[in-house]
């Protein structure tokens, strides 16, 4: 059984995993994936489980923080240790060059991101960690490093449905730039995160063999 200690996320995670996170006594039972879908109407909840993926409605208050639920034909050990594993990201993301290790730092991972949309090239590197009590991995720019992009961070919550699927619960939030307006920045990840949640799905399905 996954439990639903408290884990470390990053300062500026802190606000939208608060409402998320069901942090309960020592001796309370543990969040599983049925309590947490309750949470959400049924028709996301039908959606999720005959296309095996689905897009959250947006905050009202205009988050640009994004979200999705995904089902994964996998037990929960190999899903989180594939998802864990940010170096490996170019290979389902295909704008994605290189993820070149930088550092291990405790139980974090730095890796140095090399992305190319159309003529336009970026780099900057995240700081990835991963919780396999709590089922968790989040993800944030490296402070220390000079990025190209202004934010980007995010998070998964896994949760074992039976012995071979697992629940994901994936939020994101991407801002390149002051020249680029909150809306217009709102709808391009919108567009972008089912792609590439459909894409971790396929790759964490096939056990790290799929390429799109």
């Amino acid at each position: 059984m996954i439990n639903s200690r408290r884990v470390p996320y990053p300062k500026s995670l802190l606000t939208i995993t608060a409402a998320l996170l069901v942090i309960t006594d020592a001796g309370a039972e543990p969040q599983t994936a049925e309590t947490f879908l309750t949470g959400y109407p049924a028709k996301v909840v039908r959606k999720l489980h005959d296309k095996k993926t689905t897009l959250l409605p947006g905050a009202a208050d205009g988050s640009l923080y994004i979200g999705a639920l995904v089902l994964f034909d996998q037990p929960f050990e190999l899903t989180h240790r594939l998802l864990s594993q940010s170096g490996r990201q170019h290979e389902y993301l295909p704008e994605l060059k290189r993820a070149d290790l930088i550092r291990r730092d405790g139980t974090a991972v730095i890796n140095e991101h090399h992305v190319r949309v159309l003529f336009i090239r970026l780099s900057y590197r995240v700081r990835t960690e991963t919780d396999f009590d709590s089922g968790r991995i989040w993800w944030v720019l490296d402070p220390t490093h000079e990025n190209d992009l202004d934010v980007l961070e995010g998070y998964w919550e896994l949760y074992e449905m039976d012995d071979s699927h697992t629940l994901g619960h994936f939020k994101t939030r991407v801002v390149l730039g002051p020249a680029i307006p909150d809306f217009l920045q709102n709808a391009v990840t919108r567009r972008n995160v089912p792609r590439i949640v459909e894409r971790m799905r396929l790759w964490v399905n096939s056990e790290g063999t799929y390429r799109p």
